[in-house]
């Protein structure tokens, strides 16, 4: 391993959580640009098409590709055993495309450009969470896990606050000359001030592919898929919520935020807490609580409520991601975490693009309260599912 035995942490880790905070800022705003910004965008093929169902075509391209591209580049990284240069394709990938945006006028572009980003932004994803196992021991691992986190989900909250501020004043174009800023700051400071790690224990990809196949880690891949459905489906809605309750940018905005917010502010209690009485029991306490949430998002009447909805969403994930991830670690035994951790990470990303493209064409052709009710089914299920599938570790069974 990388880290010294010591207590403190790898200074690289900081410096590594730090330029994904700039990344994922950038990040976030993307996520609330785009929906908002392909309304008035010339389109040949979908000129028709109902808005809600355009925003979920785009962010679906994104999560596809990323989800897809995951387990690959994690598979690669650990057989090359590099890290740094995927983390550096990866943010170079994302500042310059978000260069391109300013310059697009049509939507096909757009959905273009969302694929590729989405293949380049997938590639640093493992390798990080890999480096970061390297940058920490098994004592201030998930220390080193918390801080990544905490910055990150700041940073990914912060973005359409920013971008929803930054449009009101300047524009889109600007607003897309800002992410790529951030993205060219932390291309910066992982060329010059991060190194590269390299761990023996990730050498030997295929040692554990029994373990990478163990069905508890598909259901909690699973469960991570279902709740992030839940989660990104109002980003399909984000023009609809505007007409609906006469939002502006801005509040839309801090609605979009509320949940990254919450979530940052009781990932690290809950995960306390989970430490405790459980990792399994915590995250079906988490599944069970966005039941009733995401149902309530279809009935929500104005932007204080939805505001509040949002934040009881960022909690409810908070109680789920953090010991889920614990669980996947515990299951690579240490070896080929890129390679492993991204069936989790690639999970994420998937939830992330089915979430928008299901809401926008069930909204678009069903009703617009439809989506919110398969969602609540879906995470519904993912509960049964580990309650019935997932093991608690030895020392909580009889939290």
């Amino acid at each position: 391993m990388t880290a010294s035995p010591a207590k403190n942490l790898d200074p690289q880790l900081y410096i590594l959580s730090v330029s994904k905070f700039f990344k994922d800022l950038g990040t976030g705003m993307l996520a609330f640009l785009i929906p908002l910004y392909i309304v008035d965008l010339y389109s040949p093929f979908f000129g028709s098409t109902p808005v809600v169902v355009k925003a979920g075509i785009v962010a679906t391209a994104y999560g596809i590709s990323n989800s897809i591209s995951q387990p690959f580049m994690g598979k690669l990284s650990d057989s090359l055993d590099r890290r740094k240069v995927f983390v550096l394709a990866g943010m170079a990938g994302f500042t310059i495309l978000s260069f391109i945006y300013a310059n697009t006028s049509r939507f096909e572009y757009v959905v273009f450009f969302r694929f590729v980003q989405g293949i380049t932004v997938g590639a640093a994803v493992p390798a990080i969470l890999a480096m970061i196992t390297h940058f920490s021991t098994s004592r201030t691992r998930g220390k080193a896990i918390g801080i990544y986190s905490s910055l990150r989900g700041l940073g990914f909250g912060s973005g359409p606050i920013v971008a929803g501020a930054v449009v009101n004043y300047y524009g889109f174009g600007t607003a897309f000359y800002v992410c790529a800023s951030l993205g060219i700051l932390s291309t910066f400071l992982v060329l010059f001030f991060v190194r590269e790690t390299h761990g023996s224990a990730e050498k030997n990809v295929s040692s554990g592919v029994s373990v990478s196949r163990d069905p508890q880690f598909f259901v909690l891949a699973l469960a991570m898929f279902m709740m992030m459905v839940g989660i990104m489906i109002i980003f399909a809605f984000l023009p609809e919520y505007k007409l609906r309750l006469g939002a502006s940018e801005l509040s839309l905005s801090i609605a979009v935020s509320a949940y990254v917010f919450a979530r940052v502010l009781f990932q690290t209690p809950l995960g306390i807490i989970s430490d405790r009485m459980g990792r399994k029991r915590m995250v079906a306490y988490g599944l069970l609580l966005n039941v009733p949430i995401v149902i309530g998002l279809a009935y929500a009447g104005s932007i204080t409520e939805l505001i509040i909805l949002r934040a009881l969403q960022g909690i409810s994930m908070a109680a789920v991601e953090t010991p889920v991830m614990a669980l996947a670690v515990e299951l690579t035994g240490g070896r080929a975490v890129s390679s492993r951790v991204s069936i989790i990470t690639a999970a994420q990303a998937g939830g992330m693009a089915l979430g928008p493209l299901l809401g926008g064409l069930l909204a678009g052709y069903v009703s617009f309260r439809t989506p919110f009710y398969l969602c609540a089914a879906l995470i519904l299920l993912s509960f049964f599912l580990i309650l019935a599938k997932v093991k608690e570790p030895g020392a909580f069974k009889n939290a």
